[in-house]
C-alpha cells in the first residue's frame, strides 16, 4: 500500500502507536481507507493476521474491506489470511470454539423468521389466537419480536422497549397505562418463547451476543482465554454499536487494542438500539484512549459541507467537527421548505422538466430518497410529466 497516497489525519490514524483510538471520520473523508491502511500498517510491522479482529456491520462490508486489505497489502504473503466479521459471526465462532465453557454445546441456531414463528406458537399456546389485540394496538410476533430483540441489545427492561418502540412521541398517563397493559400482555409470551428455546436447545440472533457478552464478564478465566487470542481489534460504524456490543467490546479492552472508526453524525440503526452518543463519551468509557478526526472530505464541494458544518453547529449535541473540501468550491446548494410530499414531488419533477427544455439531458438527474416508498410521490410526478425514469 502506498502511504504516501494518504493525507496527515488519515496517516496519522493509520499508524497511530497508543492502546486504544476512535477516528471520527466525517463523511466522505475515507473512514474505509484509513481502517484499510490501519490493518495494512499492522501487518507491515510484525502482527500476525489471526492476532487481528476486524469486525462491520454487514457481512457485505466486512468481506469488502477484508478483499479490499488484501489487495492493498498484497506485498506481505501472510494477508491471505485476513477476514472480516459482522459482530454476529464473530459471536458465532467464539460460541463454536468454547461452547462448553458458555454451555452451548450442540445449540442450533434459528434466525428472524423462526423467531418470529416460534413467538406466533407462544402466543397461541398462551392465548389461543395467532395475535393478540391490547390498548386499541394490534401486537403481532413480528411487534413482540422487535420489542424483545430491542430490551435485550439495549440492556433495558420491557417497559421501556415497549415505549420505546410502540409510543416514541407518546407522553401521558394514556400512553403510560398503554404500555402496561401491554407489557402484562407480552410477559407471559416471551416466557413461553424462552422455554421454547430452551427445551429445543435454540438460541436466537441476539443470544449469540448476549450469552458471549454475559459469560465473558462473568468468567474471568474465559475472558482471558478469548481475548488473549487477538492484539487488534478493529471496528468499523462505531456510532452504530448498541450497548449489548459495548457490553461485548468491554471483555477485550484489556488484553486488545481497539481502532475504532465512526461518524456520531451518521448513525442509522437507533431502531436497533444503535446509540451514537456512546462515541460521544469514548475516551470516558475507554481507559487509555485518544480520539483523532478526519475532516477532509473528497466528495462534496465547500459550499455543500458549509451546510453540514453549520447543521451541527446547531446541534445541541458538540460535534466539534468542520468538514474541509478537498475538491474546492462549486455551486451554492438551494433549500426549499415544501408543505407535502406532493408539492415536494411537483417541485422537484418541475424543475427536471424545466432543465430539459433548457437542453439538459434526462440523465443528467438524480433523485435521492431515503427509500423506495419515499419515492413514490415522485415516481407518480415523473408518470405524470411523462418523464422518463429508472429506480434504483
Amino acid at each position: 500500500m502506498d502511504f504516501t497516497k494518504l493525507n496527515k489525519e488519515q496517516l496519522k490514524a493509520a499508524t497511530f502507536n497508543g492502546k486504544h483510538l476512535l477516528v471520527l471520520a466525517g463523511a466522505g473523508t475515507g473512514k474505509t481507507r484509513t481502517i484499510i491502511a490501519r490493518a495494512v500498517h499492522l501487518l507491515s510491522v510484525g502482527v500476525k493476521p489471526e492476532r487481528i479482529k476486524i469486525l462491520s456491520f454487514t457481512k457485505k462490508s466486512a468481506l469488502e474491506i477484508a478483499e479490499r486489505i488484501k489487495i492493498e497489502g498484497m506485498e506481505y504473503p501472510s494477508v491471505k489470511d485476513i477476514s472480516g466479521s459482522t459482530f454476529h459471526s464473530w459471536c458465532m465462532e467464539i460460541i463454536h470454539r468454547y461452547g462448553k465453557q458458555l454451555g452451548l454445546e450442540d445449540f442450533g441456531c434459528i434466525d428472524e423468521e423462526d423467531r418470529n414463528a416460534a413467538i406466533k406458537l407462544a402466543i397461541g399456546t398462551v392465548y389461543n389466537t395467532p395475535s393478540i389485540k391490547v390498548a386499541d394496538t394490534k401486537v403481532s410476533d413480528k411487534v413482540i419480536s422487535e420489542i424483545y430483540s430491542y430490551a435485550t441489545n439495549t440492556r433495558c427492561n420491557l417497559t421501556t422497549a415497549i415505549k420505546t418502540r410502540l409510543f416514541p412521541l407518546e407522553k401521558g398517563p394514556k400512553v403510560e397505562s398503554a404500555v402496561e397493559e401491554i407489557r402484562c400482555a407480552i410477559a407471559p409470551v416471551i416466557k413461553c418463547y424462552l422455554q421454547y428455546k430452551q427445551s429445543r436447545r435454540y438460541i436466537d440472533y441476539d443470544d449469540m451476543l448476549l450469552t458471549v457478552a454475559t459469560a465473558l464478564q462473568q468468567d474471568a478465566s474465559l475472558r482471558e482465554k478469548v481475548s488473549s487470542r487477538y492484539d487488534h481489534i478493529l471496528i468499523d460504524e462505531m456510532q452504530d454499536t448498541n450497548p449489548l456490543q459495548w457490553m461485548l467490546i468491554d471483555s477485550f479492552m484489556a488484553n486488545c487494542h481497539l481502532f475504532c472508526v465512526g461518524d456520531d453524525a451518521q448513525s442509522i440503526y437507533a431502531f436497533r438500539g444503535a446509540d451514537f452518543n456512546s462515541i460521544h463519551s469514548f475516551k470516558e468509557r475507554v481507559p487509555q484512549s485518544q480520539v483523532y478526526k478526519l475532516e477532509t472530505n473528497y466528495r462534496s464541494t465547500q459550499e455543500i459541507l458549509d451546510i453540514s458544518n453549520w447543521l451541527l453547529d446547531k446541534s445541541p449535541l458538540n460535534y466539534d467537527k468542520k468538514l474541509i473540501a478537498h475538491r474546492g468550491t462549486g455551486k451554492k446548494p438551494v433549500i426549499r421548505y415544501v408543505r407535502s410530499d406532493w408539492e415536494e414531488a411537483e417541485f422537484v419533477t418541475s424543475n427536471i422538466v424545466d432543465n430539459v427544455r433548457a437542453g439538459a439531458k434526462y440523465g443528467s438527474h438524480m433523485i435521492l430518497a431515503r427509500s423506495a416508498f419515499a419515492a413514490r410521490k415522485v415516481e407518480a410526478a415523473c408518470v405524470s410529466k411523462k418523464i422518463p425514469y429508472v429506480l434504483y
